[in-house]
């Protein structure tokens, strides 16, 4: 039986999340969120009564529609879980006209996530780098004067649309895991809850940082990151890094797309890959498939 989770089945979401990434999953964070979703759908899978697995459908925006937090039991032999979940999901898609987009995200070596929704008709949109700065033995040190946080929005999303980063990812924006399609109005969002930051010169532009604050407790999150040079680039991270440990955060994690500029700075502050480059895939399920 596939039905909506509610606030009840809290102690069994988290009895599985806990056997999940060494017990670093991030579902303690957004099970009260999810429930309180008017519009996303968080539902599980039962058998005799027992939570064998569970997902979420969120709507990023009215249109653009984003799968996430697959889990399954990993102590139950149970198979076809994904399937049948992803299946719910696609069946409650097509009763809706009106969507643009539905993406998932995933690492290169979830194998099981990624032949079940290639089965299904997902295709691979995108591959980025995703890099990981741990925070323990790096310090905090001063900023040059003319970083600031961005008060010119029609200036910063000049900048942002003509930029490199954005280009080479396809013009989509990562807040953690989860890929927003770019927007002004998601733009205007980091704005107004200033997660903006840029380094200005003569009133001219130099670089533009934002951050975002995501569902995982101990990461700081880098959505986007670029300057006109090496010392830029080194204030702007230098600052980020201010930032992230002052919230008392552990790790910064930044997806980098294939920007060779970028990637030498970041290699040159010590971010590393868990595994190789190009590690995050972005899917996309073909419109076709749910009309």
């Amino acid at each position: 039986m596939i039905r909506k989770i509610k606030p009840e089945d809290k102690s069994p979401v988290l009895e599985i999340a806990s056997k999940i990434w060494e017990g670093d999953d991030y579902l303690p964070q957004v099970f009260d969120e999810w429930i309180k979703d008017p519009n996303g759908v968080f539902a599980g899978l039962w058998e005799n009564e027992i939570l064998i697995g569970f997902g979420h459908l969120k709507y990023l925006t009215p249109t653009d529609i984003w799968l996430e937090g697959l889990r399954k039991d990993p102590d139950l032999n149970v198979k076809g879980v994904g399937e049948k979940l992803s299946h719910y999901y696609l069946k409650i898609l097509k009763k809706n006209p009106n969507i643009s987009s539905v993406r998932f995200s995933t690492y290169f070596d979830n194998n099981a996530s990624i032949r079940l929704n290639e089965k299904l008709g997902f295709k691979k949109i995108l591959y980025l780098s995703h890099k990981e700065l741990g925070l323990e033995k790096v310090e905090k040190s001063h900023v040059h004067s003319n970083l600031k946080i961005a008060k010119d929005f029609n200036r910063i999303q000049k900048y942002v649309e003509n930029s490199s980063f954005l280009k080479l990812s396809k013009n989509f924006i990562c807040k953690g895991w989860t890929v927003y399609p770019y927007s002004r109005e998601l733009l205007k969002q980091f704005y107004n809850q200033e997660q903006i930051f840029s380094f200005q010169e003569n009133n001219v532009i130099k670089g533009v940082a934002i951050y975002s604050k995501v569902k995982y407790k101990d990461i700081f999150w880098i959505s986007f990151l670029e300057a006109e040079n090496e010392l830029v680039y080194a204030e702007l991270l230098q600052y980020l890094i201010n930032l992230a440990k002052n919230q008392k955060k552990k790790n910064i994690e930044i997806n980098l797309p294939d920007f060779p500029k970028l990637k030498k700075i970041c290699e040159k502050y010590k971010f590393k890959s868990w595994k190789q480059e190009n590690d995050f895939l972005l899917y996309e399920l073909p419109l076709e498939i749910i009309k």
